[in-house]
């Protein structure tokens, strides 16, 4: 029968892959129905963060799990444990990159190649740092010994505290979309996903002062970018144009609705759509609820066999 700390490794577990699979697939949706520079960087960001998460901490600990249970040395097994963040390194820096690349997209502006190089400089440091961190004499000093994972921390969260301090920088100088109102929306979610961070730094130190901490601090960590992605979601209609169609045929559009069963009302709102209609102005101008756009839409994706608004339109776009 497993212990109490399996069951809680267990549920935890489930709860991060449930959070990283929402994330993954509401910040996706998000990309197909505004095609926006600001979506697919923050798309990409939280693919690079889930799996640095996945890699440092379930990786440790179902690796600690599995040598254990052979009866494996505890220093070998402290050793691997040890390594296996190390090697998750590359995807968090993957991660701060693309964070650099999202203020940039927010602000409307190119990547700059300058950058490629302060990234490779601070890439060439982490490396250094963990292989020294991993060459670290048998006998080192006692104060070293004692607090080598929390120096180790603390390098780590600088370094992402300087990048974060980067993102909002760049971040607060967002270009305005459709008025004040959107320039606002992404201030909110810039400190939104910072405060993701500090959160994530606050429990982080909580753990290496009790172990206790273990499971709620690994639920903060993805759970961390959760409140910062459904803002997005909330307010993007504000913010963003919704894809559309570029030169859709009105016959061949009838076409594709005759042969779908498509209904006079979904017509009306594929017809909205196409036009780059947000929900909101859909359910305005045919003086519907917006849950009722929601319903008709999913309906219409269904039958039409697309999985969003970018599919829609190119399916439109090349009805014949």
């Amino acid at each position: 029968m497993p212990s109490l700390l399996s069951l809680i490794l267990i549920v935890t577990f489930i709860f991060c892959l449930g959070m990283t699979v929402a994330a993954v697939l509401v910040s996706r949706q998000l990309v197909t129905t505004y095609n926006s520079d600001v979506h697919k960087q923050f798309f990409y960001y939280l693919v690079a963060f889930y799996g640095f998460m996945f890699y440092a901490i379930w990786g440790q600990i179902l690796t600690r799990a599995l040598l254990a249970s052979i009866d494996t040395d505890v220093a070998v097994i402290e050793a691997v444990a040890s390594f296996l963040p190390v090697l998750g390194v590359p995807f968090l820096f993957v991660s701060w990159v693309l964070l650099i690349n999202l203020g940039v997209a927010m602000a409307g502006k190119a990547p700059r190649r300058a950058w490629l190089l302060v990234h490779g400089l601070i890439l060439l440091m982490l490396l250094l740092g963990a292989w020294l961190a991993m060459t670290v004499p048998r006998t080192p000093p006692e104060f070293l010994d004692a607090n080598l994972q929390a120096i180790e921390a603390a390098g780590l969260s600088a370094v992402e505290l300087l990048y974060f301090a980067t993102f909002l920088v760049i971040a607060f100088r967002a270009r305005a979309r459709d008025g004040q109102s959107g320039r606002k929306i992404l201030v909110g979610f810039s400190l939104l996903l910072s405060g993701g961070f500090l959160a994530r730094s606050l429990v982080a130190s909580l753990v290496l002062v009790d172990a206790r901490f273990g499971a709620p601090a690994i639920l903060t960590f993805f759970g961390s970018n959760l409140g910062a992605l459904f803002y997005l979601r909330a307010r993007s209609d504000a913010a963003f144009k919704p894809v559309k169609a570029e030169a859709p045929s009105a016959v061949g559009m009838a076409h594709v609705f005759e042969r779908h069963g498509v209904t006079k009302r979904e017509k009306q709102i594929v017809e909205k759509i196409c036009l780059g209609k947000t929900n909101k102005q859909i359910a305005d101008e045919l003086f519907i609820s917006l849950q009722t756009v929601k319903d008709h839409t999913h309906r219409i994706y269904s039958k039409l066999g697309v999985n969003g608004r970018m599919q829609l339109v190119q399916l439109m776009d090349a009805a014949k």
